[in-house]
């Protein structure tokens, strides 16, 4: 990610209370806040966390600094929803989970807008429309 976009992607603000926050995160919190916010923004998605199986099944080689979104479609007609590969190793707590997991599902919902300004008010919205449960 550029400067930029790393800059934007800090400045995203979740909700969830400190105590929660500084909770180390968990494969079935991950994939279930993950869904939270796919809810919130009105798509489907499937979540993998083992970056073997994203490979596999998108053909998308998969830096260890990377989540990453596949989208449905022409190109990948056997995906019935947007596939969002979550690398567990980049969010060691549920508040950067958070962080990560609405720019993800930012691009499932919102894919045109790439990185720009406009993607980032687009996540920072689903981080406010999802309530702090944590599930």
């Amino acid at each position: 990610m550029s400067a930029l976009v790393q800059t934007r992607h800090r400045q995203l603000h979740h909700h969830l209370a400190d105590d929660q926050a500084r909770m180390v995160t968990d494969a079935g919190w991950l994939i279930s806040r993950a869904h939270r916010y796919a809810a919130a923004a009105e798509v489907l998605i499937e979540v993998v966390l083992d970056p073997a199986q994203f490979a596999r099944r998108t053909g998308l080689s998969v830096p260890d600094t990377w989540a990453g979104v596949a989208y449905t479609g022409p190109a990948h007609q056997r995906l019935r929803a947007a596939l969002v590969y979550l690398n567990q190793a980049l969010m060691p707590t549920r508040g950067d989970a958070e962080r990560v997991i609405a720019h993800e599902i930012m691009h499932v919902r919102w894919p045109s807008y790439g990185h720009r300004e406009v993607a980032f008010t687009r996540a920072q919205q689903l981080l406010d429309t999802v309530d702090s449960h944590t599930t």
